[in-house]
C-alpha cells in the first residue's frame, strides 16, 4: 500500500488492467500498424532512419554515423503493484528492456507521469526516486520528462539508447533451424490480476515483483556477444504474440514444446482453482488462434502462453551453436534461460504449440 496526504492507497485499484495488461489488444494493434504503416510510408522519410514502426521492432534505428545507430522507445503503463516505489523500479526495468532487445545499450531517459491529483507528491517522487535509482544501474540518467493530471495512473520512460548496427537485435533475422530461448519465466499478468482479486498469497507476488523488477542488460550483452541476432522481449503480447510478430517479419514458422516454457511456481493453480484469467491474457489468446495449432496442450496452458507481460524476458532465435554458448553463459551468470521450441520452414508468422 502507499501511503499519501489523504492516507493509504492501493494503486492497484486505480486501474483495470495492471502494467502491460493495460496495452492495446493484439488484434486491434496489428490494424493500427497496419494502417500507420500506410501513412509512414507515405511521408517523407530520412535515409538515416534504419528502423521505424513498419519494421515491428522493439525500438527505432536512427543512424547517427556509418556503422552506429541510436535506438529510440517509449514505453509506458498501469500500476503493476501496490507500491509506488516498486512500481517505479518495473516500469524503468520494462521501458529499458525495449532497448535491450535491440541489444544497445541505454544512454539516457526521459519519463512519462500521469497522476490522478488525489496522489500528490509523495508517490511522484517515490515513482521517479526508484525509476533514478534503476536507471542508474545502467549508468542511464534521468534528464527530464513529462507530467500530467490523469484519472488513471500511467508512469513510464522514453529511452534513448546506441548500438552499432552489425550487433543489433532485429525481429527480422530469426531463420529456419533455429533454437528459440526464453530469459525469465510466465505468468506475472495472472499474478496481478489475482492480486488484485485477494486470491494470491504474498509469496507469489513479491516473487512476480522480484521477476519483473530484473533487468534483461545481462541477458541482452550475452546475446550479443555470443554473435545472436534476432531478439524480442515478451510484454503486452505475451510469449504467443510476440513469437508470432518475430515469425512474420523473419517469413518463418516455429514449434514451441509447451512443457519447456518455465512458469512461475503458483501461478497454475491461480487458473486451475481460483479461475484466475485476466482479459487480456484472454483477447491475446483469441487474436492468435488462426495463426497457432495447439497440440495437446490444455486450455490453462494456452492462457499461460498467452499471459500479458510487464517487463518480460527476451526472447531469442539462436544459431544451435550459439544457443549452446548463450546457455552455458546464462549458467554462469544466473541467467534462467529456457530452451523452449525451433523455428522452422514453413507459412510465415505460423507456429505450433505442442504439449
Amino acid at each position: 500500500m502507499q501511503k499519501n496526504g489523504a492516507g493509504t492507497v492501493d494503486l492497484l485499484e486505480l486501474t483495470t488492467a495492471g502494467g502491460c495488461g493495460c496495452k492495446l489488444p493484439l488484434d486491434v494493434m496489428r490494424q493500427f500498424m497496419t494502417s500507420l504503416s500506410g501513412l509512414i510510408g507515405a511521408a517523407p522519410t530520412s535515409e538515416a532512419v534504419k528502423a521505424d514502426s513498419s519494421h515491428r521492432d522493439d525500438a527505432a534505428l536512427y543512424e547517427i554515423a556509418p556503422g552506429r545507430l541510436l535506438a529510440v522507445t517509449s514505453d509506458f503503463g498501469t500500476p503493476v503493484s501496490s507500491d509506488a516505489r516498486t512500481w517505479g523500479r518495473i516500469a524503468a526495468q520494462n521501458a529499458l528492456s525495449d532497448v535491450y532487445a535491440m541489444g544497445a545499450r541505454p544512454l539516457l531517459a526521459l519519463s512519462l507521469l500521469a497522476l490522478p491529483r488525489h496522489l500528490g507528491l509523495d508517490v511522484m517522487s517515490d515513482l521517479t526516486a526508484a525509476a533514478v535509482a534503476t536507471l542508474a544501474e545502467s549508468a542511464t540518467p534521468l534528464v527530464g520528462g513529462h507530467t500530467v493530471v490523469s484519472e488513471v495512473p500511467l508512469f513510464g520512460l522514453c529511452v534513448v539508447g546506441e548500438v552499432l548496427a552489425d550487433q543489433a537485435l532485429l525481429l527480422g533475422n530469426a531463420r529456419p533451424g533455429q533454437v528459440l530461448i526464453l530469459t525469465k519465466a510466465l505468468g506475472t499478468g495472472i499474478v496481478i490480476a489475482a492480486r488484485k482479486a485477494g486470491v494470491a498469497s504474498p509469496t507469489l507476488v513479491r516473487t512476480a515483483e522480484e521477476l519483473m523488477s530484473a533487468s534483461n542488460r545481462t541477458a541482452a550483452d550475452t546475446a550479443v556477444r555470443c554473435g545472436i541476432r534476432a531478439a524480442t522481449d515478451v510484454t503486452g503480447f505475451g510469449l504467443v504474440g510476440h513469437l508470432l510478430n518475430m515469425l512474420s517479419a523473419s517469413g518463418c514458422a516455429a514449434v514451441v514444446r509447451a512443457h519447456a516454457v518455465p512458469v512461475l511456481a503458483g501461478v497454475a493453480e491461480l487458473l486451475d482453482t481460483h479461475g484466475v484469467v485476466p482479459n487480456s491474457g484472454e483477447q491475446n489468446l483469441f487474436a492468435v488462434e488462426g495463426e497457432t495449432t495447439w497440440s495437446d496442450v490444455a486450455y490453462g496452458m494456452r492462457l499461460l502462453l498467452c499471459d500479458a507481460q510487464t517487463s518480460g524476458g527476451l526472447l531469442l532465435a539462436a544459431d544451435p551453436a550459439k544457443a549452446d554458448a548463450f546457455m552455458a553463459a546464462s549458467a554462469r551468470d544466473g541467467i534462467p534461460a529456457s530452451v523452449i521450441g525451433t523455428v522452422t520452414n514453413g507459412p510465415a508468422g505460423t507456429l505450433e504449440v505442442r504439449g
